[in-house]
């Protein structure tokens, strides 16, 4: 359905596996093989959630100063590993992030992505940039709000000038 809805989405997941396997996103280590209804199972699935969702803050709070104060355009970042939807609009001058969002709303810009991505974006490891030119980040959307958050975003993540 998602590739359906946003033309080559799923191109992401290869991206993510090309870039694992040739070292520019890390691998991740997969949950033992353990019975998905163990307390063990649920316990990792669980941290894992929950580091992604302060990596998706990381983007909420370096948005927030990237907008200083004007506004954006709304929109949901959608995982495809886990199919975890997050979405994000300007009230007031500031970011807000809804969590485990059940999709974007009609006319949100449509960020398809995933952890690693993710991840390396929140640690420095790569660019907004780079992660579009390397197929990890695919945006959806009219073309004025697709160009506004890619914008934004650039401006986010800019590298750290020593």
């Amino acid at each position: 359905m998602l590739n359906w809805a946003y033309p080559d989405a799923m191109h992401v997941r290869t991206a993510v596996w090309m870039a694992q396997a040739s070292g520019v996103l890390p691998r991740r280590e997969p949950v033992p093989d353990l019975d998905p209804l163990s307390v063990t199972f649920r316990f990792q699935q669980s941290i894992r959630l929950r580091d992604t969702q302060v990596r998706l803050d990381g983007l909420r709070g370096r948005l927030d100063i990237a907008l200083a104060g004007q506004p954006m355009p709304a929109f949901a970042v959608v995982l495809i590993g886990p199919m975890l939807w997050t979405r994000f609009e300007s009230a007031e001058g500031t970011v807000n992030m809804v969590p485990h969002a059940t999709g974007p709303a009609r006319d949100d810009v449509v960020i398809v992505t995933d952890e690693p991505v993710v991840a390396a974006l929140a640690e420095g490891r790569i660019t907004v940039r780079e992660a579009r030119a390397q197929g990890l980040v695919k945006t959806y959307g009219t073309s004025e709000n697709v160009d506004q958050m890619s914008a934004l975003l650039d401006r986010a993540f800019e590298p750290k000038k020593h």
